[in-house]
């Protein structure tokens, strides 16, 4: 058995520390995940049944339980296959984090130095950064560039 769930976003998920609850639920889910089901009948279905093992649980408790990550992923690598969705690159997370650490694109903008029509074609994807604009980007944003291995579907 495998120690480590590896998400498509390289994120590691310590699959031997899971509940053996979570392992019986998790076991059902890849079980019908390997029958190829529609991308959205087996959202539902992983939803609805995890109803049920986590439905006392807050929102914000049950987004992050590590089992449910892996059915987000699982979720996600089907939606891939079938062409409904997309694998995720750099601009959704530089979305993600301009939204977590600014109340616009606009404040964002200022504080970077750049236009705000530029980083729309970027985050668009009608324009490719330069290596000098993603750095002032990732400056504004106090990142830095990092390499990971890609990962394969």
């Amino acid at each position: 058995m495998k120690k480590f769930y590896e998400t498509l976003e390289n994120k590691k998920i310590d699959i031997k520390a899971l509940f053996e609850q979570d392992h019986e639920f998790l076991e059902k889910v890849k079980k019908y995940y390997y029958k190829k089901p529609d991308w959205n009948v087996f959202s539902n279905y992983w939803l609805k049944e995890g109803q049920k093992i986590w439905g006392g649980k807050q929102k914000r408790e049950v987004v992050n339980l590590p089992v449910f990550l892996i059915c987000q992923d699982l979720e996600m690598r089907l939606g891939i296959e079938q062409g409904k969705t997309r694998l995720p690159d750099y601009r959704d997370e530089l979305v993600a984090l301009i939204d977590k650490e600014f109340d616009s694109h606009y404040q964002f903008c200022r504080k970077a130095g750049i236009a705000q029509d530029t980083l729309s074609r970027i985050l668009n994807k009608r324009r490719e950064p330069s290596l000098t604009m993603l750095r002032i980007i990732l400056d504004a944003l106090g990142c830095k560039i990092s390499f990971q291995k890609k990962h394969r579907l």
